[in-house]
């Protein structure tokens, strides 16, 4: 599901749609609460992001500096509390790495739309209801992927990460469904508060991205936590 979307590109994304538009034009002649993790689970260096860099948002497929790829635009859900710890799920398919709720953002689908979905799906929270929203982010951030993933195979150079913050009222652990919902798979084991040096030490592969989203972050949950 992988956080997580430019004007300083905008000659090589033109030259790429020039290009794109001849191929088109000649083919036109010819006939898609757990326990704190103790032992962080760390990814082989060969399958850590290449970069991650901020940008504005878009829903656009664009150009990266590096290859030239296009990026595959998602939604990420970030749900903190008073205590100003985010809500992470230790992943099924990696166990022992934690992450915040994401997924990709549907066609026509607006990145807060996309976020308040994952959110459901993959956590069973509801919102308006478990958690209020807070904002969507202003930036993006975007990194590129390994060789050899599925994201590579399908064209993509990385994905887009567009983050939408949800404020939990209760002091306690949400009570959440983890059976994979609205015809998705499970995606986590089990879930956690977890403090932001805590998240950063859980996932290894994200850690880039995930240090870029607690700068941005920060001064929204500090802002709503204060007037609470």
């Amino acid at each position: 599901w992988l956080l997580s979307c430019m004007g300083r590109r905008a000659p090589s994304f033109a030259l790429a749609s020039l290009s794109l538009s001849l191929s088109l034009l000649s083919a036109t002649s010819r006939p898609t609460s757990a326990a704190f993790l103790t032992s962080p689970h760390q990814l082989p260096a060969f399958q850590r992001p290449n970069s991650v860099e901020l940008r504005k948002p878009s829903l656009a497929m664009s150009s990266s500096a590096e290859g030239g790829g296009k990026y595959r635009p998602c939604a990420g859900a970030l749900v903190f509390n008073k205590e100003k710890k985010v809500l992470c799920g230790n992943r099924m398919d990696v166990p022992g790495s934690w992450q915040l709720p994401q997924g990709g953002i549907d066609e026509g689908e607006e990145p807060a739309a996309g976020a308040r979905r994952e959110l459901y799906e993959e956590m069973g929270l509801k919102c308006p209801g478990d958690v209020v929203s807070v904002k969507t982010l202003d930036e993006t951030i975007s990194y590129d992927v390994p060789p050899g993933t599925w994201l590579e195979k399908q064209g993509f150079a990385g994905q887009r990460m567009h983050w939408t913050l949800y404020f939990y009222p209760g002091s306690d652990l949400p009570k959440v469904d983890l059976s994979g919902l609205g015809g998705e798979k499970p995606e986590f084991t089990e879930v956690q508060w977890m403090s932001w040096p805590e998240l950063l030490a859980a996932n290894e592969f994200k850690r880039a991205l995930n240090e870029k989203l607690q700068r941005l972050a920060e001064p929204v949950i500090d802002a709503y936590t204060a007037s609470l």
